[in-house]
């Protein structure tokens, strides 16, 4: 028997779960200045949905920088973070990994997501396209005419992590459209994994309705609210 389609078992779990609603919605603060990140709300990235005794505490904040585009701060309480990979795009999600995906024009028709995935190093894998599936590709962001971007990487005693501004420009670039205002919507999650660490992990913002470990999952994303 041939293999059973994947993207049709997700949809068809998707119905039993009632759609992929997650009921939980994240509030994007609008700030004029990437300085204010520090004002926005804070995610807790703490649902392991395969379980796994090794959760380190991980937090995200997004915001939307006026006139810029979307800040992003991703951090975990890790000493000594896996960190390997330090090519672009590389298999990062092997290493220590943050993660942040979105869908900034979820009410455009066939929209896909972006997914932001980096680690201690600083190398960041980034791509577009819709779930994983046969037949499926996700494309690297410099193939559809958008720079590399290039994440601040955060680095303390106890504490690992990175932020980024999701410039207007390479949302424009990818889904043709760039326009954000007060009480828009767009859907996403964040993540905190390791596949190749000494403990791997898997923790989630929302919960994931699948049977082993995976992050491209729209359908488990929150609705996150501009909000001034």
């Amino acid at each position: 028997m041939p293999p059973f389609p994947r993207r049709f078992l997700r949809a068809i779990l998707v119905q039993k779960a009632g759609g992929g609603m997650t009921g939980m919605a994240y509030r994007i603060k609008i700030i004029d200045d990437l300085s204010e990140l520090g004002k926005g709300n804070t995610a807790e990235i703490n649902i392991y949905n395969w379980g796994g005794g090794y959760r380190p505490v991980s937090k995200a904040v997004l915001c939307f920088v006026r006139g810029k585009g979307f800040a992003v701060r991703l951090t975990s309480e890790e000493t000594s973070p896996r960190a390997t990979q330090t090519e672009p795009d590389s298999r990062v999600w092997e290493d220590s990994c943050l993660e942040f995906f979105a869908n900034f024009q979820p009410q455009m028709p066939g929209s896909g997501y972006l997914n932001f995935e980096c680690n201690a190093l600083g190398a960041m894998l980034c791509c577009y396209g819709g779930p994983s599936g046969p037949g499926a590709r996700r494309v690297p962001v410099v193939e559809l005419g958008c720079p590399h971007p290039r994440p601040r990487v955060i680095r303390t005693a106890d504490t690992w992590g990175w932020e980024l501004l999701v410039p207007l420009s390479m949302l424009r670039t990818v889904y043709g459209a760039a326009e954000f205002h007060s009480g828009d919507e767009i859907r996403g999650s964040f993540y905190k994994c390791g596949d190749l660490t000494e403990r791997p992990h898997y923790g989630s913002y929302t919960k994931i309705d699948w049977p082993t470990p995976d992050f491209h999952c729209p359908e488990s994303f929150a609705e996150m609210i501009l909000t001034d």
